[in-house]
This record gives structure tokens, C-alpha cells and sequence, in this order.
């Protein structure tokens, strides 16, 4: 009989303790599979003659009292047969489910099961071998099942029956198993008979690990026809590649069908991690692999824009940075983010938000009237200049008047029970320290943010650079800690290099500038314990901030502060 011509019941057992002599069934939950579907379920409560003991109600949930007036297993146990039929006796370890109901049975003076039986914990034995725990819980955290009540007997029955369908298509195609009775024969394989990998697996693995360097890049699994079908990122090649072709059985599906199509894997060097990022996610919107999911467009990510064009700046949204004399600060993920954030600082620092044509009629608007405007259209006088440079220092994370707000105003909420109210504000919260939290490591509009990044290296007499213009990553290099006279000479070629005052600023960035920028953000966020910025400035000479850099690397408070937890130094 084909396996997809079989019916499975697959039966979980709750028990008031783990003796077959001498306990008993308090639950029996199962469901029928045909064909790879749920088509029937089963459950019954069952009285067990004697109190359900404590541990046990603390586990299922299962109490005395629930079972008190319930049929005991005399009268279940017909039920459950007439419904298992001649069909294929499934349970996640077998034996003991199997021992409860046949022991239940002969107490009852009824005849044992004779049923063709199944163990899903012996197959996931034999065919995830990679896995390091083969209970229930690890199977359903490895194929994504959820279960709302763990230690139920249906809805562990359920679990199983999932997972049940997920070993026999894995035990299909990698052991060409197609019938019911080697299904059943294969669970009792020895280990060694079922560890063959493919011929492919094994190529890659001898041939080609052994070759991969142990530095940061990108790497390009390819398939047959030489397609990459998956880019991915690297701090340690090496060590990243190896993960897909060991224990291949034990990875998520998606990752399993990536390694079945793979042929060959390629890689490139990008001299750190961040390169590494930044690259890959270049490579991924270009090369389009069909197993890469993430990464594949790029987001909208807007720009707050502080327009310094007219005589009072105002705040602003746009989708692209242009060398206009404006100062932009993000990206912000997402306009809506970026339009609360712009109705934030305008709600409480009161800049102007009307058009140009309105502020040369010289008369009180509406937003005056609300308060959200200082008004310099009828009150040239006031200090709005000082409102200007503090809307500059919130978005360089340098001021925390709207973070206050907010949170005074969630303690409130949360004060008078307002608790949606209160989560509300909450949120704004945490989409302030995700937007203004990473500028204040670089404390600068996009195009003036000029520094090199200092971050300790894994050797512990060594860092690495990363030189920023123009708030993009441009260069990186490793350095000693106590650079020799030759090292000092190319990092000064370096920094004459990259921060020439001559340099013209770009002219625009567009979506794939605002990614990197991004990344990059993002990237010194994490680190922002183990980085010292050392900010470039057009005055700085080049001698100078030569001595500036080698001062950082120096400093020991650069390679201390893991341990220390201190926070990042930042040069004047």
C-alpha cells in the first residue's frame, strides 16, 4: 500500500504519572490523517478511579474535579478503537502511549491493539539527525507549529499528525521511501544506514569548505546552471558557509531546498563586516536570487528635511537628499513614521508650517492660532533662531524634550487607566529611539557627517577603521593599536584621500544612497559601546587629524569599554 493510500491515527495520552502498572489514563486525544490531511478528530476526558496528582494538574491542566464525572476508560476505550479502525497506530514515542492503552485494556478485559504502529519520535530520529532534541517541543519549534495547549492530548495529537506529514515527505524524497511497509521497516533502520548525504553535499563539503577563507564577505550559492539562487553575508565565511552542509536534515525546510538546488558556492572578500553588508545587500537587489526573501527592493525611506533656503526654516518630509543647502536628518523607516515624527517636533518646538505664499501675506495662520507657531510673519522679533537649533539638536538626538513629553504623558495615561492610550504612547516612544537613537552616535545632518569609525578589533593589538563621507561608508582599513611610522604614512594617504576639501558634495541621494546609509547607522547603533567617532571637519588639517585618529586608537578606553559597559567617546 502507497503511503498516500494509508490512513494514520495519530494518538497523544495525558496520564496521571508515567507507570502503565500503576497509573492511569486521564485523557486520549487523536486525529486522523489520510493523504496528508486532518479528516477526524477524537478526544475524551477519562475518569481515572483516583485523584489526578498535583504535578500532573500543573502540567496539562488537568484537575480532579474535571475528571470526577467523566466515563472511565472502560467505556472510552470502545469509542477510541471504533475510531482508530484498521488504521496505522501513529504516537510521538510510541511505547508509551502504546503500553498505557493496551494496559488500560486488559484491565477492562478487552482485547490489546493489533494495529500496524508508528513512532514519529523514532523517524525524526533517523531524519533529523542534526537536531539536537527530537521531543515534541523542539519538532514544533523546528517546523514552526504552534500549539495553544501544550500537554493536551488533542492538541498534542494535532502536533504530531504535522509533524507526522513533514517526516514522510522528507523520508520521500531523501530515502526514496514511497510504501507503507518501508515506512514502517525505516523506523527501525540502524542510525548508520540512514546517514548518506548527497553526492553534491559531499562535493562541497571536501572540496570546497576547506578553501573558504575565514574572513568577512559575501558568499553566492549557485545551482546547476551556475545562477546564484542565494546571496548571503559573512563575518567568518568559513564558519557561515559550513553551517548549511552540516546536519543539512536538521534545518528549516526553506533552508533544506536551498541546499538540495545548490551545485557550487562562490564568495568575495569585502575586507569587514560592514562591507559585507552594505554588499549584500547591493548584490541581493541586483542579482534578484530566488531564495533570497529580504533585501530584495528598496524601501521607501523618507528624509526630515530642515529648509534653510527662506529667512525662518521650516520642517519637512522628502524621499531624496539634495546638496541645496538644506540639512536632512534619517532615513526613517516608513513616511508614516516620518510624518508623526515631523507632527512631533512642529506639535512642540513651533516652527512654521505654512507655505511661503502664506507667510508673505504677514497674517496669523491657523497654526499660530493652535499654538504650533512662533509666528515670525507678525512677530519678527522672537528667537527663532533658537527654536530652529533646538528642532537641530533633537534630530541630532541631542535633545529629549519630546522623549519627556511623551513619556510623562504614557505615566499619566497609565495613572488614569487609559492603558490604550498609555500603549499608544509607548509606541511613539520606541519609534523615537529607533529613529533619533542612532543619530546620536553620529550627531550630524547626512551630508556633513564626516568621521572615521574606530572599533576594536578581534586581536587585541589591532582596529579597524571605517572612514565616513558625506554619510556614507567609503573605505575601511586595519590598523595597530600603536601604529609604526609606515602605518601612521598610509593612514594619513588614507585620510588625504577621502576627506580632500576640494571633494564636491553629491548632487542627490536616491533610494539606494538612503539604504546604505541605513546600514551603516544601523551598524554604529549596535556598536555604539565599542566605537569612538572621530569627526572630520573642512578646517581640519590633515597632519592633525592624522594625530586625532592614532590618539583613539591609542586610547585604552577604546579596547576597555566592552568590559567596562562605559559609553562612546565623541571628539569636539
Amino acid at each position: 500500500m502507497q503511503i498516500c493510500e494509508t490512513t494514520f491515527v495519530v494518538t497523544d495520552t495525558e496520564t496521571t504519572g508515567g507507570s502503565a502498572a500503576d497509573d492511569r489514563l486521564i485523557e486520549i486525544g487523536a486525529v486522523k490523517v489520510c493523504d496528508g490531511r486532518i479528516v477526524d478528530r477524537y478526544t475524551s476526558l477519562v475518569n481515572p478511579g483516583r485523584s489526578v496528582p498535583g504535578r500532573i494538574t500543573r502540567l496539562t491542566g488537568i484537575s480532579t474535579a474535571m475528571v470526577f464525572d467523566q466515563r472511565p476508560a472502560k467505556a472510552v476505550l470502545p469509542e477510541f478503537r471504533r475510531f482508530l479502525g484498521d488504521a496505522v497506530f501513529v504516537a510521538h514515542n510510541l511505547a508509551f502511549d502504546w503500553r498505557f492503552i493496551n494496559v488500560e485494556l486488559d484491565r477492562c478485559d478487552q482485547e490489546s491493539l493489533d494495529n500496524r504502529a508508528l513512532c514519529t519520535l523514532r523517524l525524526a530520529r533517523r531524519v533529523l539527525r542534526g537536531l539536537r532534541s527530537k521531543g515534541l517541543s523542539s519538532l514544533s519549534d523546528h517546523y514552526g507549529i504552534s500549539i495553544d495547549r501544550r500537554h493536551r492530548a488533542l492538541d498534542d495529537a494535532e502536533a504530531t499528525a504535522i509533524i507526522l506529514t513533514r517526516l514522510i515527505s522528507a523520508i520521500e524524497f531523501e530515502h526514496g521511501v514511497s510504501d507503507l511497509s518501508g515506512l514502517l521497516s525505516f523506523q527501525r533502520l540502524a542510525y548508520g544506514s540512514t546517514l548518506e548525504d548527497s553526492e553534491h553535499v559531499k562535493r562541497i563539503r571536501h572540496e570546497i569548505l576547506p578553501v573558504v577563507p575565514r574572513r568577512p564577505g559575501v558568499y553566492f550559492m549557485r545551482n546547476r546552471a551556475g545562477r546564484v539562487i542565494y546571496v548571503g553575508k559573512a563575518k567568518n565565511l568559513r564558519s557561515r558557509v559550513r553551517t548549511y552542509f552540516t546536519a543539512v536534515e536538521a534545518h528549516p525546510p526553506r533552508t533544506r531546498r536551498l541546499v538540495r538546488e545548490t551545485r557550487d558556492v562562490t564568495w568575495k572578500e569585502t575586507g569587514s563586516e560592514l562591507g559585507a553588508l552594505l554588499e549584500e545587500s547591493r548584490l541581493i537587489k541586483e542579482l534578484q536570487p530566488r531564495h533570497n526573501r529580504a533585501l530584495r527592493r528598496y524601501s521607501r525611506r523618507p528624509f526630515i528635511k530642515l529648509d534653510f533656503q527662506t529667512a525662518f526654516p521650516r520642517v519637512g518630509i522628502v524621499q531624496h537628499v539634495i546638496d541645496d543647502g538644506a540639512e536632512y536628518f534619517g532615513p526613517v523607516h516608513g513616511t508614516r513614521n516620518a510624518a508623526r515624527l515631523a507632527d512631533m517636533i512642529n506639535a512642540v518646538y513651533r516652527l512654521r508650517e505654512c507655505d511661503d505664499a502664506t507667510m508673505a501675506r504677514g497674517r496669523v495662520c491657523m497654526y499660530a492660532e493652535m499654538g504650533r507657531c512662533l509666528a515670525p510673519c507678525v512677530h519678527p522679533e522672537v528667537e527663532y533662531s533658537a527654536e530652529v537649533e533646538r528642532v537641530r539638536r533633537f534630530l541630532m538626538g541631542r535633545d529629549d524634550t519630546i522623549r519627556d513629553l511623551l513619556e510623562s504623558r504614557m505615566r499619566e495615561a497609565a495613572d488614569r487607566l487609559e492603558f490604550e492610550e498609555a500603549r499608544e504612547y509607548r509606541d511613539w516612544i520606541e519609534m523615537l529611539d529607533r529613529t533619533i537613537g542612532r543619530q546620536r552616535e553620529i550627531a550630524a545632518p547626512v551630508m556633513d557627517h564626516n568621521a572615521v569609525v574606530v572599533e576594536s578589533s578581534v586581536r587585541p593589538d589591532s582596529a579597524q577603521l571605517f572612514f565616513v563621507r558625506f554619510g556614507r561608508f567609503v573605505y575601511n582599513m586595519q590598523i595597530s593599536r600603536r601604529p609604526e611610522a609606515s602605518e601612521r604614512a598610509r593612514l594619513r594617504e588614507a585620510i588625504s584621500t577621502f576627506f580632500n576639501p576640494t571633494q564636491l558634495r553629491p548632487l542627490k541621494y536616491h533610494r539606494q544612497e538612503a539604504d546604505e546609509i541605513t546600514i551603516l547607522l544601523n551598524w554604529i547603533h549596535a556598536r555604539r559601546d565599542s566605537v569612538t567617532i572621530v569627526r572630520w571637519y573642512e578646517q581640519t588639517q590633515d597632519d592633525a587629524f592624522t594625530t586625532e585618529v592614532c590618539a583613539a586608537l591609542t586610547s585604552a578606553d577604546v579596547f576597555n569599554r566592552k568590559r567596562s559597559g562605559r559609553a562612546p567617546a565623541f571628539s569636539a
